[in-house]
């Protein structure tokens, strides 16, 4: 979740400013509210009913995130062209279930092929026609690595072995807790600017305060995975090896979580805009919501892949 667009109760002098920043104010809330009910329900179907939920909610959320990406870049840069990216996101789906459900062995590697397939088409035509440019095949590639790319790691969390449950829940508890415990922290300390080019709202203070919310979410994660709750398992053998995974998990995951918010403002800060979409009143569009989310779920889907191999 970029800061930019965090910070952006600035209210007007007098008593009408006050009233125009309630107004404001109730407007995030009420759209936070609905961002937390299309997260929350799809993963409490996947729990109970179907892990399909779960794949229809990344699914969205990437063609939604591509969607307003390749319209931002395309403000500054050479259009992409997006029909290859969308062709992208669904064919890297397909293959991905239809490899895992032959082989019984979800892998990532359905997802470069999809991108390697979709790419070298995306350049056919443009050598073909005159529709699309070498530029605009670059940004194509561009959109289809980030967000599309990246977020098949989120796609890949439903498919962890024995750990699905616990790799999803840590994604979005750490990512929540890392944004909200840095927002109020930032806010209440203030103190030296983080990256100021890049995002100059974010502080330093901030960013600890979000270091410290990402190792509560993983420690959350963990005494729910002691107890099984909603299908969630250890990551490890043995209490204090369990607890130290999620701590790392949770460290880990909120930097990356910061790193994805500092990513993504410095694209909206190339093209010159200020949020990617405006579909979510007061918190922007769909990018700005998941930036922080899918770097996050990258990490911590590698570092729980390593871990099954290395255990």
């Amino acid at each position: 979740m970029s800061e930019d667009s965090n910070n952006n109760l600035q209210q007007p002098q007098g008593e009408n400013g006050q009233k125009k920043g309630r107004s404001n104010l109730a407007q995030r809330c009420l759209t936070a509210i609905f961002i937390a009910v299309l997260y929350v329900g799809p993963i409490m179907l996947r729990a109970f009913v179907h892990e399909l939920f779960f794949d229809a909610l990344v699914l969205a959320l990437t063609l939604c995130a591509s969607y307003e990406f390749s319209k931002a870049i395309s403000v500054k840069f050479e259009k992409p062209a997006e029909i290859f990216v969308y062709v992208n996101v669904v064919l890297g789906y397909v293959l991905y279930k239809v490899t895992g459900i032959a082989t019984k062995n979800y892998v990532l590697t359905p997802y470069f092929v999809a991108l390697l397939i979709s790419f070298v088409a995306c350049l056919t035509v443009a050598m073909f026609t005159k529709k699309y440019s070498v530029e605009s095949a670059v940004t194509t590639l561009f959109a289809m690595i980030y967000p599309g790319l990246i977020m098949a790691c989120m796609m890949h969390l439903n498919y962890l072995p024995g750990v699905a449950m616990t790799a999803i829940l840590l994604a979005f508890i750490i990512s929540t807790l890392t944004d909200t415990m840095a927002y109020f922290v930032g806010c209440s300390v203030k103190g030296p600017k983080l990256c100021p080019t890049i995002s100059p709202k974010k502080t330093i203070s901030g960013a600890i305060g979000g270091l410290l919310g990402g190792i509560g979410g993983g420690i959350i994660v963990y005494f729910l995975a002691q107890s099984n709750v909603l299908g969630t398992a250890p990551v490890a053998i043995g209490y204090v090896a369990n607890l130290m995974h999620f701590i790392v998990l949770g460290l880990g995951g909120a930097l990356f979580c910061q790193l994805g918010d500092l990513l993504s403002s410095y694209v909206k800060r190339a093209v010159g805009i200020k949020d990617y979409g405006k579909i979510l009143k007061g918190h922007g569009g769909f990018m700005d919501r998941v930036d922080g989310l899918i770097v996050t779920s990258m990490f911590i889907c590698i570092y729980l892949m390593i871990l099954g191999i290395a255990l």
